[in-house]
């Protein structure tokens, strides 16, 4: 089967499905395709921003209330710790809370959205191959959807940018160079004997990464990572139990929590310098858009779907240029805060991987927070 239409984008994570409705409240056609048939798991930490609300306020006119009323935010927490090991190095409380939300019920709120606003879903299909010059797609079931433009919202492992490799519009190696990967899994939240509802990052157990207990409503995300290239898949695996074992969990739940690990590769660093090819465009983990700290990647998903609209909006009106429009804009909006975070990386890990160095910078921080 052949559609059409004036936009298709890969992937209806909050990247595709933001730019899905962006793009179809101002009429043009759109066609959203993904692999998965929605709700589907998502392993994520799930932690929205205080500008990640504010962007779903501007362009959904969703509040904290109203995603609160309708199940969205999952959970909530004023306190965090960062801890060096097994020694805390600050345990604060913070006026404004941290909120974070169950992937799988996120996206599908974020997706429906989409289809509301009359976007056409395929899902289930995943896009085998991509045709730049004609903006033509081939799904797994052998239709084709021919555009004027294509989103590439399809995470880390992005077929759209993997053809830009291919067409030499995208360094391969410097994409490889700061790409990361993390383990993660969920604990009931009665297995877990210390305290269930604070943030917790742990670092200590690797050189440039950290591990981390993400509270939920009837569990914890627990999970670990950092550089890619600085991980050997056994150790990686041998870390991580490590980690569960500092936790205090007996040894069933961390048999369980061993067998059901999930991985994933995450930007983490490895901005696209590139990310416009004809009229082809990349939006979120596929341009590497992520903090290459924390690994945060909801908002700047979000951010830079509203970015490439801008830019295609401009473009198919004849009044602006898609790739000078949406460069310009992410290095006006989102760049500075991650380059300056890229730069500052390796000397933040190195402080927070030393007890008494963590203990210094985290007094520095925290000293006009309020200490619980």
């Amino acid at each position: 089967m052949n559609y059409e239409a004036d936009i298709a984008i890969i992937g209806a994570g909050p990247a595709g499905s933001t730019a899905a409705y962006l793009l179809r409240k101002v009429g043009l056609n759109v066609i959203l395709v993904d692999k998965y048939f929605f709700p589907r798991d998502k392993l994520c930490g799930g932690l929205v921003s205080t500008k990640a609300l504010k962007l779903l306020e501007r362009i959904f006119d969703e509040t904290e209330e109203s995603l609160n009323q309708k199940q969205i935010i999952n959970f909530s927490s004023n306190k965090f710790e960062f801890v060096c090991k097994k020694k805390s190095l600050a345990k604060c409380y913070t006026k404004i809370p941290t909120h974070f939300v169950e992937r799988t019920v996120y996206d599908k709120f974020l997706l429906d959205k989409a289809v509301d606003s009359g976007t056409m879903i395929i899902c289930g299909e995943e896009v085998k191959k991509v045709d730049l010059d004609s903006n033509n797609l081939i799904t797994s079931k052998g239709n084709t959807i021919s555009s004027k433009y294509i989103i590439g919202a399809d995470g880390a492992n992005s077929i759209l940018r993997k053809e830009f490799e291919k067409l030499g519009a995208i360094d391969k190696e410097s994409w490889i160079a700061n790409l990361g990967f993390a383990l993660e899994t969920f604990i009931a939240k009665e297995k877990i004997s210390f305290e269930k509802n604070i943030m917790y990052l742990y670092f200590g157990y690797m050189k440039t990464g950290y591990a981390w207990v993400f509270p939920n409503k009837d569990k914890v995300v627990v999970g670990i990572g950092g550089l890619l290239k600085e991980i050997n898949n056994k150790d990686f695996k041998n870390i991580f139990t490590q980690f569960l074992r500092s936790l205090g969990l007996d040894k069933k739940t961390i048999d369980g929590c061993i067998e059901e690990i999930r991985g994933h590769p995450i930007p983490f660093g490895n901005f696209v310098e590139n990310p416009v090819y004809k009229n082809s465009i990349l939006i979120g983990d596929a341009a590497g858009l992520v903090n290459p700290v924390t690994g945060e990647g909801i908002y700047y998903a979000q951010r830079s779907a509203e970015i490439a609209v801008e830019a295609i909006l401009k473009d198919y009106t004849n009044q602006g240029n898609l790739v000078e429009d949406y460069k310009r804009n992410l290095n006006l909006y989102l760049m500075p805060e991650l380059l300056n975070t890229r730069k500052s990386r390796n000397m933040y890990f190195r402080i927070f991987n030393n007890y008494f160095l963590g203990k210094i910078a985290t007094f520095l921080m925290f000293r006009k927070v309020k200490y619980v």
